[in-house]
């Protein structure tokens, strides 16, 4: 995993991005989306798993309060690039995850935010994802948050970006 990229833990909207460790693994371990999300991200263990073993991974669980709430992945291009991706100048989030009953708090927008910042203090000039296009899934949410899909695919993921200039 990697440790380039630079996060200030400052909390905004009381959330706050936490390195997983021996001490709240389990918490993001218990994490999950509701049934009908499961096709759309990755298990947390599943994605624990892949930040270990690839270089660029970084891992956070999303905190509100004492709380932990939600997941997130990104990959650093700078150590290198994930297959199939052009990053571009685009931090990529490999993974977002806002916890079933934690959903319709706010969390996801506040988080993207958070990153967002992540991004401009390591001197990305855009955001980049991909997401599983089908009905419930997340494409609407980030087309709201200002993400535009850029024409490809990843394997059976639309990719989108968000420039934030």
């Amino acid at each position: 995993m990697t440790d380039g990229i630079v996060y200030n833990p400052a909390s905004e909207d009381g959330l706050r991005l936490v390195e997983v460790d021996v001490e709240n693994y389990a918490a993001v371990l218990r994490l999950k989306v509701a049934e009908a999300q499961r096709s759309f991200v990755a298990s947390n263990a599943v994605s624990l798993v892949q930040g270990h073993y690839h270089a660029g991974a970084w891992v956070r669980a999303v905190y509100a309060g004492e709380d932990a709430v939600g997941f997130v992945m990104l990959h650093d291009p700078r150590a290198g690039e994930l297959a199939d991706f052009d990053t571009q100048g685009a931090l990529f989030i490999w993974r977002l995850m806002i916890a079933e009953d934690q959903q319709g708090k706010g969390y996801g927008r506040s988080v993207l935010e958070i990153l967002k910042r992540v991004a401009r203090d390591n001197g990305f000039a855009a955001l980049g994802l991909s997401y599983v296009e089908a009905e419930g899934g997340p494409g609407p949410f980030y087309a709201r948050l200002g993400f535009r899909k850029t024409g490809r695919m990843i394997e059976d993921e639309v990719e989108a970006r968000l420039d934030l200039g």
